[in-house]
Formats: structure tokens, sequence, C-alpha cells
């Protein structure tokens, strides 16, 4: 029988998504609490050689621990969401997991919609090597990925000339002091301005700083030349 493991922290939750997948397939089932039990039953699973599925709740995953399953080659992640039982039904999905799922070429259902045909056809297609997302959050994608990109744009193009060189060689691989070299700065102002720079786009890390440059193409867009007028 394929198996499927269930990963979430509200065991009744767990409890239904159990016994809608054994009635509508033979599949045999695992189920994990926390994330840590969760990667110990997924190696476990990945040594007995066969594709599986994961279904795992949005929230007690990061970007690192998504990519950590990512590389259980035999493991096909879900991640799902689900409304609290006191709020409204039309609760819109979350923006974290949807992301994270996107990024991680993931599948996303919101079990907050109630159509358990979401979850069938994303294991049929988690099964097939397929990504799916529920079609009550595909109009929340523009917002959350179109229109956020074009917000993040807007914003590094307020920075200064001066800070936009030094994230774009950042984005390069230059070291502190290079970069200093380039734009008549100390390495230790080099990293003060990065700081800065973090904080002016209301990111959290240099690293993610980084990742947005390169998703812009802000570290293409300026040529060596540039940077040795500053």
């Amino acid at each position: 029988m394929p198996p499927i493991l269930i990963c979430h922290t509200d065991s009744i939750i767990v409890q239904g998504l159990e016994a809608f997948l054994s009635s509508i397939g033979k599949y045999q089932i695992y189920t994990a609490n926390n994330y840590h039990d969760c990667l110990d039953s997924a190696s476990f699973l990945q040594k007995l050689g066969k594709t599986f599925v994961v279904i795992v709740e949005g929230k007690i995953l990061d970007s690192d621990k998504c990519s950590q399953l990512g590389k259980i080659d035999c493991a096909k992640l879900i991640l799902c969401d689900c409304a609290p039982r006191t709020s409204k039904a039309d609760r819109p999905a979350n923006h974290n997991s949807l992301i994270l799922a996107l990024s991680c070429n993931s599948s996303y259902i919101s079990l907050e919609h109630n159509d358990p045909h979401n979850l069938a056809l994303a294991v049929q297609c988690a099964f097939v090597g397929s990504v799916f997302i529920c079609p009550q959050v595909k109009k929340k994608l523009n917002q959350y990925v179109f229109q956020a990109l074009l917000e993040q744009r807007q914003a590094v193009a307020k920075l200064a000339e001066v800070d936009r060189r030094i994230l774009a060689l950042a984005a390069q691989g230059h070291t502190h002091h290079t970069i200093g070299t380039m734009v008549n700065y100390s390495a230790l102002n080099v990293g003060y301005r990065l700081k800065v720079i973090v904080q002016t786009l209301n990111l959290q890390t240099k690293q993610e700083a980084i990742a947005l440059a390169n998703s812009i193409g802000l570290n293409l867009s300026l040529t060596k030349q540039t940077f040795q007028v500053a």
C-alpha cells in the first residue's frame, strides 16, 4: 500500500485526515505531531525505497525544514493549513505557508475550505510527481507573489544609489573589504550599510536581502564600471 505520512499538531485534524484517506484508497497511514518525529518517520520511509506523501501542517515548517524534507528523494510534500475552529470558513489562506509551498515546489491545500476533493487530488498529484494548489487560493497568488515582488522592487529602487550598489555587490558574492574598495567605503562601513539596507527593506537578515537582490536581477543590473564611481 502507498505510504502517507501526516504531520499535524491537532489530533482531531489528524484523525479526520486519516479517516478520509482510508475511505478513498488503500494507503498505509503514518502520523507525527511534531517536525522531529515527522523527519524521523520520513527517513524511515525513505529506507523502504518507495515514493510516499507527506501531508504537513504549514505553520510547523520554515524554509530550512521544508528544504530538509525536500532532500528526501522519495518524499512528496503537501503543505496544508486550516482555520481555527472558532474562525469563519472563508478565512483566507495562510500567506507564509502558501509562499513556502511555492518556493519548495510543493503542493498546497487549505483545509478550511472543507473540500475533500482538494486533498484527494493533491495526493494523486503528489504520487505522480505533480504539484497541486487548491483552486480556492489561486486568486491569492497574484497578491502574495507578483504584487509582493513589485513592492519589493519599489523598495529597492528607493534605496540610495550607493546602497543599491553595495547590495548588488554583496549579491555577487563580494566581501565587505572588496565592496568597500569599489565604493570608497571601509569594510566596517559596508557592514553597517548592509544592516541599514536590511532594516529599510523590512527584512530580517543579510541573506534575505541578497536573495531579494538576486530575484529582481539587481546583481546583474549594474556594471563593474558603475561601481567604481561612488
